[in-house]
């Protein structure tokens, strides 16, 4: 759905370019084919329609462009887990819910760089349904691990960095499986209550675990 509204506004540009092209078109014809030979003023009124439609452009993809998610797809695992990598990286506080941690313990360089911010004082926390392996524990001292206990997986997969710092949040939500794993990237431009209900499904999950 992102990818086709942000096609749609690239079209919408698109076609705003043509049309300014083909008024400067039909100037230009009537400067340089037409019987009268005074056009007073012409130089400006083309600079003016040069000036409007480069502004017009401008005004709509930086107004629109700002809602928009980012999005990627990954054609293999170790692109997602570069992702991961970086995406972590960026916040103070990561929470990352996945119906499963498998992703997570065969990837000694994202378990490197998590410690690494646990040490400087990050806040992880890892949200999932399945009792995580006690080497994975070992391997993330510090880390927070929520298990949840629930009978059937959730399907929600995402990870919400700095959810602790409102105005600040990141949010990617993945779907898919390779070579069409999708993951989706808001911010509170872009997806403010998409983010609010992440941080409810978090909450919710750890109210769940602490009952079970």
């Amino acid at each position: 759905m992102q990818n086709l509204v942000k096609h749609t506004l690239y079209l919408f540009l698109w076609i705003t370019g043509l049309t300014a092209a083909m008024t400067l078109a039909g100037i230009g014809y009537t400067w340089f084919f037409s019987e009268a030979k005074e056009l007073p003023h012409l130089e400006w009124l083309i600079g003016s329609v040069i000036v409007e439609v480069v502004a017009v452009i401008l005004m709509l993809a930086k107004k629109g462009l700002k809602y928009l998610p980012d999005t990627q797809t990954d054609k293999e695992p170790k692109d997602t887990l570069k992702f991961m990598e970086s995406f972590i990286s960026t916040g103070t506080s990561a929470a990352v819910v996945s119906n499963r941690v498998s992703w997570l313990a065969g990837d000694d360089k994202l378990i490197s760089i998590l410690q690494s911010k646990i040490e400087k004082g990050t806040r992880i926390e890892i949200i999932t349904p399945s009792e995580v392996p006690e080497a994975l524990r070992k391997k993330l001292n510090g880390a927070s691990f929520i298990v949840t206990k629930e009978n059937v997986s959730p399907e929600a997969r995402f990870t919400l960095v700095n959810g602790d710092r409102s105005g600040a949040e990141k949010l990617a939500i993945a779907r898919g499986v390779h070579p069409d794993h999708e993951i989706t990237i808001f911010d509170n431009n872009s997806g403010p209550q998409i983010i609010a209900m992440a941080k409810d499904i978090i909450r919710k999950s750890k109210e769940l675990a602490n009952a079970a």
